[in-house]
């Protein structure tokens, strides 16, 4: 019985070996062919991220005015360097590579295998794929504007030195010599430095309505002036309604004509520190172009300088906001001002009317005066105060520029009756603000002329404070539609809707922004963060640089970048200049389509 059960037990246990052996192929090949097509799927991945970096680097090759035999002989070593490390038992044939003529267009595919390891056991000893990539050649307009800190920081460890060297890295692929004409055609950079000011250079006048050189005079021993001290109207005109008025009561001082005398104490208040006047202008139905006129520009001279268009009733020298005149402080002295009508909006069109009169502001108290000058030139800015201080609206629509001024302290005691000072009224007693810590070097305006853009960053000097706000500001003024009329010509900016162009403007700084001229509107980081925000919403491409920048000036450019992608945080002259050669190829991607 016992030999009977031995047998049985027997029996089975090959029938289970039996089967078992049958049954551990198909197990072996369904779970090695999952874990050889994962394998061969993660290959896949790979080459599709390669061959799509290849066809965008064939673009910009052809961009550069390269034969279809050139782009293609790229392409393929692109591929061949950077498919070999992958090994693994992958092997690819040679790419397929078709450059369009009628169509602007790269299209490249390759086949690859990959060697299997489990399911050889079922004979797959591989498993094949395929990828392909597009990339369109066509070289989209693009405008550019480098922003570089020269602070006195930037003197330390050669940062300025690795500053220049980077940033020629980066006109080098954005301008490629000897690149194709249309590529040089639809790409102009521009560039502007800042410290404690902008060097406007000869832009100066139209931003500021003040002539580079200028004379500021100051009446010792009282400001009667030799006109008498009563408010004497002047010859009035016939076809325009002109009131002085007192924008801290928004009420009309006097209407004023040709000639006419304004005495400030008539109405009481001889204090020019809280004095803040304006000028509205009124077009009675009798004016010859009262039915036609669309805008009006008003152009004040004298000991203080203001150009305006104006659009819309109320027609003022410095604006308004819902009908409340914004105004500013006025010196004793003599004046001109000429209003001009056009049939058009902003200033544009057929002029219709063109009228100037003189007038005079006195003290009014009588006494004898004694008239000191001082003479200052220079072309340098604080940022912008007014409606506009954190857009990009057109310098003369109310929008102002902060600019060096001269003014006299009286001091008896002194054997030329006071002092004169340099600066701004609004931040007196500290160096920063003298108007001297300024930089020799001008806004360079949008050129494709890579001499110029080469030799401006060549003869970068750097000192002074960092007023970062200032270099956001302008950046984006040279990029930006409505200073049309500033950066003219060739260098004029784009509309923001013109089809098929990107504008990018691209921010360094080494230091913690710490210079602002009104601080009511906020410290300079703060004023930058709100530049930032309005310049991304409408349109503009925005690339930042901390090199070796403390936390604050680390946050605020992380903040005014574009995004994590568009933010870089070199520390040594490699990084800095991979961070601008990453910068300039990025940006030639952006106007290639994938």
């Amino acid at each position: 019985m016992l030999k009977k059960i031995l047998k049985k037990l027997s029996d089975d246990t090959g029938q289970v070996a039996i089967i078992f052996a049958l049954s551990i192929i198909p197990i072996f090949a369904v779970g090695g062919f999952a874990i050889d097509f994962q394998n061969t799927v993660k290959k896949k991945q790979k080459v599709q991220v390669i061959i799509d970096s290849a066809v965008l680097a064939a673009a910009r090759v052809k961009q550069t005015g390269a034969t279809d035999g050139e782009v293609r002989a790229a392409l393929s070593a692109f591929l061949d360097a950077q498919l070999a490390p992958i090994g693994g038992g992958m092997a690819c044939d040679a790419p397929s590579v078709a450059v369009g003529t009628s169509a602007e267009r790269i299209t490249a595919s390759i086949s690859c295998r990959q060697a299997t390891s489990l399911t050889r056991v079922v004979g797959q000893d591989q498993m094949n794929f395929n990828v392909s990539a597009v990339a369109e050649y066509g070289i989209d307009k693009i405008d550019v504007a480098f922003m570089f800190d020269v602070s006195g920081s930037m003197n330390s460890s050669s940062r300025l030195t690795n500053l220049k060297s980077a940033a020629i890295e980066a006109i080098d692929i954005l301008l490629p010599p000897d690149a194709n004409p249309q590529l040089i055609e639809n790409t102009r950079l521009s560039m502007v430095t800042y410290n404690t000011m902008v060097n406007a250079g000869p832009f100066f006048e139209l931003v500021t309505g003040m002539p580079a050189t200028r004379t500021y005079k100051h009446t010792i021993g009282g400001n009667g002036g030799g006109s008498g001290n009563r408010t004497d109207v002047g010859d009035l005109l016939d076809d325009l309604e002109i009131s002085l008025i007192d924008t801290n009561r928004g009420s009309v001082i006097t209407q004023i004509g040709d000639d006419a005398v304004i005495a400030l104490s008539d109405w009481g208040n001889n204090d020019r520190t809280t004095q803040r006047l304006s000028i509205d202008i009124k077009v009675p139905a009798n004016n010859p172009g009262a039915r036609r006129f669309r805008s009006m520009r008003l152009d004040l001279r004298g000991r203080e300088y203001q150009r305006q268009t104006e659009n819309y009733s109320p027609y003022a020298l410095y604006g308004d906001r819902r009908g409340r005149y914004h105004g500013r402080n006025w010196r004793e002295g003599d004046y001109r001002l000429r209003v001009r009508l056009y049939d058009r909006q902003r200033g544009r069109g057929r002029k219709l009317y063109d009228e100037e009169i003189s007038f005079e502001v006195v003290r009014g108290n009588g006494n004898a005066p004694r008239e000191v000058e001082y003479t200052l030139t220079s072309t340098c800015v604080w940022e912008r105060d007014g409606t506009e201080k954190f857009t990009d609206g057109e310098p003369r629509s109310g929008a102002y520029l902060a600019h060096q001024q001269a003014w006299f302290e009286e001091d008896p005691r002194h054997r030329d009756g006071g002092v004169w000072h340099t600066g701004h009224p609004n931040r007196t007693g500290h160096s920063w603000y003298d108007g001297d810590e300024c930089s020799a070097s001008e806004p360079v305006a949008l050129t494709n002329k890579r001499n110029d853009l080469i030799n401006h960053i060549n003869s970068l000097r750097a000192g002074g404070g960092t007023a970062g706000h200032l270099g956001v500001a302008w950046s984006w003024y040279l990029v930006s539609e409505h200073w049309d009329g500033v950066f003219t010509g060739p260098s004029a900016p784009l509309s923001y809707a013109e089809p098929d162009s990107t504008k990018v403007v691209i921010l360094m700084t080494d230091g913690a922004f710490n210079a602002e001229i009104f601080p009511e509107q906020g410290r300079s980081n703060a004023q930058a963060r709100n530049l930032c925000d309005n310049m991304k919403a409408s349109g503009v491409k925005v690339y930042a640089v901390a090199l070796s920048a403390p936390s604050s000036g680390r946050d605020v450019l992380s903040y005014c970048a574009s995004g994590p992608e568009f933010y870089f945080e070199p520390d040594s002259a490699a990084e800095l200049t991979d961070a601008y050669r990453k910068i300039a190829t990025s940006i030639s991607d952006l106007r290639i389509s994938g």
